[in-house]
């Protein structure tokens, strides 16, 4: 049975990370799986470590699946991709005992916990083990057919099942087997490509066409090969899949070896080095510099090329694989043989059958003996040659190896030649010119496959230059109508541009606007509604009111509109004189702005406050909310007037306050009798009394006005409001209820006012 390159199932072993993100439900275990492939060694300390920190969860707790919301627990499906994620490190570190160990540890818990879809993934990852660290390929080619019969028809709709198949497709695909023709193998490549119409994910694809470009390079399609492995790289560039770049360019790199194109295979060599070595992938870099040594060799720069092999000699041996080290053994040896320094060129073929006799490796044993032979003839020894050529000619037919069985037997002629026996050396060169013709023959068809791979090319080619000389027709034919449509196009743009900036315009002057309204309608200092906006909005407001009472007082309305009533309150907040005496203008300015700032926050509508005048402000409400009483609304003033004093820590202000209050309507039998300028004239008459009475007592004072229901409105027709009012006080048709203790001398009030 034939393989292919265990670096090709490389690509198959690990799940592809984009995938991965739905499978698990701990980041951990997501970012080990990322680091298998770049760092199997850290993929292995973070599994094991989730393994170690979290203790698997009691079968009563099992119900909920996969999610681990506590994270001091890990449940058995979480458990199992644990246990394969340290399979997977294992088997790319070649710890063939640690990885089985595992992998069994997870097999143990699916079955014990039925976990039939984590089951599925199981079986390919033992296939893939199979193949990649026994070599028991038909054991892996049995195992992965079942599985691909267990699967369901149509398992696109679940995303781990469309993975599975897709891998275990690409692994068999990988698999060579003996006797298997070309079509028959093509055709298991055609199956995975038909699962890349039905999902369309990019990794997926690079990795089909470096597996199918390294098929054709192994068959020496190189056509092919290079046509799948160039769109692979370019992919993998493009899309940034980091994995997919290193394996492109080393396989590129040995096509265009084969081909002769030395320069173009150094030059993707180095990037493949420089990936491997960036991203520490040992196995990965020793690839690299053996591929790049040899192209150093074939180019006749030896010293490079030795130093590229002594660079991979000791990651292999670092990582311990005796068929490597072997390979390069003979490597060096073959390359000190053509400087000329045959006792060195002798330690590394000794070296070379040493390690391959010790570990049974025929192929690199052949080549070693190979070389062996090949310096004893040139140092004059036939009988050594021919015992070292004769084993090699044994070997080689027992590997099925045409090239290395052509080499034995051309070098073997010659020894015979050289020690005088020509009858032998005769018979053993017809065999050799037979097995060469039948090379030659198998060259030829290769040469004819090649030419055909050619001819279908150029075929392609002059299919895709008619194709693009219609497209460039076509396109002569788009370019004038793309000139109409871009003509349509510039004027819709040019009126959305003067629309835009129409629209920006006017958003522009509402916004003035609104700044102006606002700096009109507010005090520059406290912030707070100014008076200009209390003599546009009292009189529409008191308007209203009126209306309302005259619609109850016609019977119109049931009930009085109690709610419509207002309740007005004029106070003065005496420290605001002299705070900027006291600490300055820009303090001053600063405790001004923050007694608006908590007189409005503590306020709520529909109750309202007005800046009247420097100390002075209004405060309206609705009727209802002081119906206990003017004590009320006064007490309710003065609380917040000390909340603001306590929170800012004003120990040096004079707290006292002067209110003044009425209500609207003012006079009950006489709703539009007093206007709102009237009745604020009556409010500052009212604050006048409640200072009057505050300098005399030393402390916050308020006074009420009202009328009784009797009053007339001819009272207050043809006087003027303040003496109307005085009058209605001296004959009692005007109710006073005052905080103060002692009278209150109206007379003194009206007097002073007027001086």
């Amino acid at each position: 049975m034939r393989f292919l390159p265990a670096s090709l199932i490389a690509l198959s072993l690990s799940l592809s990370p984009s995938a991965n993100a739905r499978m698990y439900s701990a980041p951990a275990l997501f970012e080990a799986e990322q680091l298998v492939q770049t760092a199997p060694e850290k993929a292995l300390e973070a599994s094991e470590r989730y393994l170690i920190q979290r203790r698997l969860e009691d079968t009563a707790n099992r119900a909920h699946g996969n999610n681990e919301v506590d994270r001091s627990i890990r449940t058995p499906l979480n458990t199992v991709h644990a246990y394969l994620i340290i399979a997977k490190a294992n088997s790319e570190l070649g710890n063939h005992a640690a990885a089985w160990e595992a992998l069994n540890f997870a097999k143990a818990l699916i079955a014990e916990n039925n976990l039939e879809l984590a089951g599925l993934g199981a079986k390919y990852i033992e296939a893939s083990m199979l193949y990649t660290l026994d070599g028991r390929a038909n054991t892996a080619v049995k195992l992965l057919h079942s599985l691909l019969e267990e699967l369901p028809d149509d398992n696109q709709l679940v995303p781990s099942l469309a993975r599975v198949e897709f891998e275990s497709k690409l692994l068999n695909a990988c698999i060579i087997e003996n006797g298997e023709t070309e079509a028959q193998s093509l055709a298991q490549f055609d199956e995975v490509a038909t699962l890349l119409v039905k999902n369309p994910d990019l990794s997926w694809k690079v990795r089909y066409q470096i597996a199918l470009g390294k098929y054709h390079l192994n068959r020496k399609s190189y056509e092919r090969a290079l046509s799948e492995l160039l769109s692979a790289y370019w992919l993998a560039s493009e899309n940034e899949f980091t994995i997919q770049i290193g394996q492109a360019n080393l396989a590129l790199a040995s096509l265009y070896m084969h081909q002769g194109a030395l320069e173009k295979a150094q030059q993707h060599a180095n990037q493949a080095a420089e990936f491997y070595a960036r991203f520490d992938i040992s196995r990965g870099l020793s690839e690299a510099q053996t591929l790049l040594a040899t192209i150093y060799r074939e180019q006749g720069r030896y010293n490079f090329a030795l130093a590229n092999y002594f660079n991979a000699l000791d990651i292999e041996t670092s990582l311990g694989r005796p068929a490597q080290m072997a390979s390069l053994y003979v490597a060096i040896g073959k390359i000190y043989r053509e400087l000329q320094k045959y006792k060195l060129a002798d330690e590394y073929v000794d070296n070379a059958i040493e390690i391959a006799t010790k570990h049974e490796l025929r192929r690199p044993l052949t080549d070693a003996l190979i070389l062996s032979g090949d310096m004893a003839i040139a140092a004059d020894k036939p009988d050594t040659a021919i015992q070292s050529l004769s084993q090699a000619l044994d070997n080689a037919e027992k590997v099925q190896s045409l090239n290395l069985t052509l080499q034995s037997l051309s070098a073997l002629s010659k020894a015979y030649e050289k020690k005088g026996e020509f009858q032998q050396a005769l018979s053993v060169q017809r065999r050799y010119d037979v097995l060469s013709q039948q090379s030659q023959t198998e060259k030829q068809r290769e040469e004819a496959e090649s030419f055909l791979d050619r001819q279908r090319m150029i075929e392609r080619q002059l299919q895709f230059d008619d194709m693009q000389r219609k497209q460039a027709e076509d396109a002569e034919k788009i370019v004038e109508q793309k000139k109409v449509n871009l003509f349509l196009i510039g004027s819709l743009a040019v009126l959305l541009l003067i629309l835009l900036l129409r629209n920006r315009t006017a958003t522009l002057r509402q916004q003035e606007l609104d700044d102006l309204r606002t700096e009109l309608y507010t005090h520059p200092r406290s912030g707070l509604r100014n008076l200009r906006m209390l003599n546009d909005r009292l009189s529409n407001s008191l308007a209203k009111s009126s209306a309302h009472f005259e619609q109850w007082y016609l019977g119109e309305m049931i009930h009085e509109p109690l709610s419509d009533k207002l309740s007005f309150a004029m106070f003065e907040v005496p420290f605001l004189k002299v705070v900027y005496l006291q600490h300055g203008y820009h303090q001053g300015l600063e405790l001004e702005r923050q007694l608006g700032d908590y007189l409005k926050s503590v306020i709520h509508k529909p109750a309202r406050l007005y800046h009247f005048s420097d100390a002075m402000f209004i405060y309206i409400e609705a009727y209802s909310e002081t119906r206990r009483g003017p004590e009320k609304l006064a007490a309710r003033i003065q609380s917040m007037v000390d909340d603001f004093v306590q929170k800012s820590g004003l120990e040096d202000v004079d707290d006292r306050l002067r209110i003044g209050m009425a209500d609207y309507p003012f006079l009950p039998r006489a709703y539009t009798s007093i206007n709102d300028k009237e009745l604020i004239d009556i409010l500052l008459m009212a604050t006048g009394a409640a200072r009057q009475a505050c300098k005399l007592e030393h402390s916050s004072q308020w006074v009420h006005l009202s009328a009784i229901d009797s009053t007339p409105a001819a009272c207050f027709a043809d006087n003027h409001v303040r003496q109307a009012c005085l009058d209605g006080i001296n004959t009692g048709l005007i109710k006073v209820k005052t905080s103060a203790v002692g009278g209150i001398n109206w007379q003194t009030v009206h007097d002073s006012d007027k001086n």
